[in-house]
């Protein structure tokens, strides 16, 4: 009876906690929302040579498209159901990673969300701008889940948010698996690993997606020292305690090595063709969301004469 009893509760409770995780994401698609809401971007534009005209081709309906994009007048000529494609729009799947562990879930006083938090949102809100612009869009780990529409989206954000039990010391690398053709990445995580722990991940992801995101994400004390007096920091991974008996007495060198290890991670990027954007949590996201999207939307090249 015990043991039927323990059989019935681990759903039940599992269920629950699903339910109490999923609550948090509609506050952070409205984050991302409100964080779109204060742009005024151009259009968006695959990195491919062609004609530059905006329409390409017609195609056949697939269920990941939005409605808004079919054309009903090609569609009445026959038995299908047929979408305008664009050149920009071709084939392309961009896959998200927000890195999710203990060191992810840190929130100082200065700061607006976790550092999980920002990076959820910053990707859910580069996903709407991409299905609004007709690029699909999905997880990393599920690459074949992939779509264009609100559904994709919602997946995307169940996926980015939902927190394993207990949560991984960290900290936690992006998977590295094997992704469709013509896919970009973009990656949201603090990376403060080795940068020669950052290398061989990017190094792997990078053979298969040549172009894609970093989103280094930080807490305001992490990136200022903010703290005073003596502290005791202990690491997430459980490790051994570290005590400062004077913090401002080691902020400078702190500092530097700060912007050591940043830059350190935006050579790693840009040597195998990714961008780097730092987003510290004390910042509205807007402004990071700007400079991201001015990489995943370069402006057209002038078509010169041969």
């Amino acid at each position: 009876m015990k043991k039927t009893l323990q059989s019935l509760l681990t759903p039940l409770a599992l269920r629950h906690r699903a339910e109490a995780e999923a609550a948090g994401l509609p506050a952070l698609m409205a984050a991302a929302e409100k964080a779109v809401s204060t742009l005024s971007l151009g259009d968006h534009r695959q990195r491919r040579a062609g004609s530059g005209e905006r329409f390409w081709q017609f195609r056949e309906y697939d269920p990941s498209d939005r409605p808004q994009d079919i054309d009903w007048r090609q569609s009445a000529k026959g038995d299908h159901i047929y979408v305008r494609q664009k050149e920009w729009q071709t084939a392309q799947s961009v896959l998200f990673w927000a890195q999710n562990d203990r060191g992810m879930n840190l929130k100082t006083a200065k700061a607006q969300t976790t550092k999980h938090e920002a990076a959820v949102i910053l990707s859910l809100a580069l996903g709407i701008l991409l299905t609004r612009a007709g690029e699909r869009i999905g997880p990393l780990a599920e690459p074949g889940s992939a779509g264009r529409n609100d559904l994709a989206l919602q997946y995307l954000g169940e996926k980015l948010w939902f927190k394993p039990s207990p949560l991984p010391p960290g900290p936690e690398l992006p998977p590295v698996a094997k992704l469709p053709k013509q896919s970009s990445l973009i990656l949201c995580g603090d990376f403060m690993q080795p940068p020669i722990v950052i290398e061989e991940i990017l190094h792997g992801l990078a053979t298969q997606a040549p172009h894609g995101l970093l989103i280094q994400t930080l807490d305001p004390a992490e990136v200022d020292l903010t703290f005073n007096g003596r502290v005791i920091f202990r690491p997430f991974d459980d490790s051994i305690d570290v005590p400062i008996a004077n913090v401002p007495a080691i902020r400078e060198a702190y500092g530097e090595r700060l912007q050591k290890h940043i830059h350190a991670i935006r050579s790693i990027a840009r040597h195998h063709g990714f961008a780097h954007v730092v987003h510290v949590t004390g910042d509205e996201p807007r402004t990071t969301l700007s400079a991201a999207w001015q990489f995943l939307a370069p402006q057209p090249r002038l078509a010169t004469g041969g």
